[in-house]
């Protein structure tokens, strides 16, 4: 085979498998390894065959190319189409936590299972899961709820 033959070929191979890499497969695993092998094979094959200045030429568009892949594809169609855009947030509904738990904050209620130290309460009639500040409560002790953090409800013993 030619050597400018090989060049090509390991160059197109190279990117190919680099754009496969970017597009398909998340990450960078094999494809890309390869993908940046092939590329470096095929610089170092025209530095040493050819001459420097093809080597500096398949080096310098190997390289325009991948970042040329890595800064253009993302403002493509394409891109737009094959990616995952969507996200929750509240003007779309989406909530984090249960509406009301902030109002919790001061109220004391039962401990309706042992807290070590994740565990049910009871305040007002309804069970709450919680987390004790201390290490562990007994059932059937008064707790206070000390933080809201999200639907993480934070309690602590009544002395």
């Amino acid at each position: 085979m030619p050597v400018m033959l090989s060049i090509m070929s390991l160059f197109v191979i190279g990117f190919c498998l680099i754009f496969v890499e970017v597009v398909i497969i998340p990450g960078f695993g094999f494809a890309g390894v390869l993908g940046t092998v092939s590329l470096i094979s095929a610089s170092y094959i025209a530095f040493t065959s050819l001459s420097p200045l093809m080597g500096a030429i398949v080096t310098l568009t190997s390289l325009l190319m991948v970042f040329g892949l890595f800064k253009l594809l993302p403002k493509t169609t394409f891109w737009q189409k094959t990616r995952l855009s969507l996200t929750q947030n509240k003007k779309m509904g989406y909530q984090v936590a249960t509406p009301g738990l902030e109002n919790l904050i001061g109220k004391t209620g039962k401990t309706h299972t042992i807290l070590r130290p994740s565990g049910t309460i009871l305040i007002d009639g309804k069970h709450y899961d919680v987390v004790s500040d201390d290490e562990f409560i007994e059932k059937d002790i008064e707790v206070k709820v000390k933080n809201v953090q999200g639907n993480k409800i934070t309690v602590t013993k009544v002395n």
